[in-house]
């Protein structure tokens, strides 16, 4: 069948839309050749004209689509458009909102689908009926799904980094705060995009210098900036040093925003600072292998004529008889001579020149013996001991008496330091996953100098006046931590005490018996 015919004897039916089309051969024209789908319907919703694109769209052959209803045509999942129009047909005030817009698609199920703006629109000159204009956005649509595709990737791509990552326009506004940033610097996403101004991360002035820095081509081109390290500031105050790279976003060659990454660095420097502990530790402990076996040496050599001196000053101060005036020239070398044994016994101590017992020892109970034994001594009445010490730490394998010398050391000395006035806090934890027992001692006294700290553990050093101390009491702890495959370190601010951390290896519960039987 001829296509012409249909499409004539259909307006032949209407003879307005007849006249009307063929009054004017260019308006026909337009309507044949315009990209754009054109139907002209009747209230009754039965297609009057359809053009050529119209059909293409609907996949009905051209000039097939007259005499049609429209629900007959629109295809399932498009009813909604009909309820629609109805809708629209009954507004009283039609003439004003003479438009309406939904979006249809077209054989769903298929490869071929095709998505349509529908666009209604009525003629008040003749209000039998309404024009449907269909465009064609199945690419538009295409284009916008792929392009949110690769904005969700790209997003999830950033929000997945481990990096801070923080994008601002060029007034400061945030405008990218990712999953890192929020918990690098406690802000919510919400929070930084609404209220957060970038120059809020930085320290003063440090936000300027950067983008200058950005502007130059000095530190890694112009627009970019390479691995800086500075200091943010997270949203409670405290500054949090990081390794920072960003660079300048530019849209044709003018500046739109600016990025940030930002790398976490406290791990690392955690990390280098307990390498540099460890190296100094091992340079330590080659120092104090080599002084104990010297100290091994001089212990014996000087522990036989120690004892021959007092002996002999014995002997002289019974023959002499107790009025004598050397009486007490003698007691004096006899009380020297003891101190010198008891330096001599330290330096025994020192070298390993000892053996002991190893058992199962619960690191709280050293702590509350050596406190049972100190509390009541006249230089502790004045001092505020604050014990907290975790009930479930698991034992380790050791020699409780001398592990209590070490806990005793320390707390003498603390209490020295406080001059028997202040706070000494004793606190016991289980740490790496239940591996490492730690015992932390601090005190309220004046610290120690950063620049003596490295020499703390060293034999014979003492920061106490002549005579009041042989310098051995902290050489002898590390000595015997180290037996206890532990490590002790010290830390000191100025005024503001010091702090004394024991890390010995937890014997698993599940050991317990294992150890026992053994």
């Amino acid at each position: 069948m001829d296509k012409t015919p249909v499409q004539v004897s259909s307006y032949n039916k209407l003879g307005i839309v007849t006249q009307k089309l063929g009054s004017n051969v260019y308006l026909y024209q337009i309507l044949e050749e315009t990209p754009n789908g054109v139907i002209i319907v009747s209230t009754e919703h039965q297609i009057i004209y359809a053009n050529p694109a119209a059909s293409h769209f609907l996949g009905i052959k051209y000039g097939h689509l007259a005499d049609l209803y429209l629900k007959d045509v629109l295809g399932p999942g498009n009813d909604r458009l009909l309820v629609m129009i109805k809708d629209f047909q009954s507004l009283p005030n039609r003439v004003d909102t003479s438009r309406l817009r939904y979006e249809i698609v077209i054989d769903p199920a298929t490869s071929n689908k095709c998505v349509l703006d529908a666009v209604v629109a009525y003629l008040p000159s003749t209000p039998e009926y309404y024009l449907i204009y269909l465009i064609d956005v199945t690419t538009k649509r295409q284009l916008e799904r792929e392009l949110r595709r690769r904005n969700a990737f790209f997003h999830n791509l950033i929000d997945s980094s481990v990096d801070s990552i923080i994008a601002a326009d060029m007034k400061g506004s945030i405008i990218l705060f990712n999953q890192g940033a929020q918990a690098l610097l406690g802000y919510t996403e919400k929070e930084a995009i609404s209220s957060l101004h970038v120059t809020g991360l930085y320290q003063e002035n440090v936000a300027y210098e950067l983008i200058k820095r950005m502007r130059s081509n000095e530190f890694g081109g112009k627009g970019k900036l390479l691995r800086h390290e500075i200091i943010t500031k997270h949203k409670d105050g405290h500054e949090i040093p990081v390794s920072f790279s960003g660079g300048i976003i530019y849209d044709k060659g003018q500046e739109i925003a600016t990025f940030g990454i930002f790398t976490d660095m406290r791990a690392i420097l955690q990390i280098e600072e307990n390498l540099a502990h460890t190296h100094n530790m091992l340079i330590q402990s080659e120092k104090m292998a080599g002084l104990g076996r010297l100290a091994a040496g001089v212990a014996h050599e000087i522990n036989n004529p120690m004892s021959g001196i007092m002996l002999y000053a014995n002997l002289v101060q019974e023959e002499l008889g107790d009025d004598h005036p050397l009486q007490e020239d003698l007691q004096t070398i006899i009380r020297e001579a003891e101190r010198c044994k008891v330096i001599v016994a330290d330096l025994l101590e020192f070298s390993h020149q000892t053996t002991y017992e190893m058992d199962l020892i619960d690191p709280n109970a050293v702590i509350r013996k050596t406190l049972g034994v100190l509390k009541n001594q006249p230089l502790f009445h004045n001092i505020t001991i604050i014990l907290e010490l975790e009930e479930k730490i698991l034992p380790i394998f050791g020699n409780s008496m001398r592990l209590n010398q070490v806990i005793m050391n320390i707390m003498i000395n603390a209490a020295q330091a406080m001059d028997g006035h202040g706070t000494l806090r004793i606190k016991t934890r289980t740490r790496a996953n239940q591996d490492i027992d730690e015992i932390i001692i601090s005190d309220t006294g004046p610290g120690i100098e950063e620049s003596l700290l490295e020499k703390i553990f060293d034999p014979f050093f003492t920061t106490k006046a002549t005579g009041e101390g042989t310098g051995l009491g902290l050489s002898v702890s590390y000595a015997i931590v180290k037996e206890h495959k532990g490590s002790i370190r010290v830390t000191s601010t100025p005024e503001s005490g010091a702090t004394f951390t024991l890390r010995f290896p937890a014997v698993m519960e599940n050991l317990l018996g294992e150890n026992h039987e053994h």
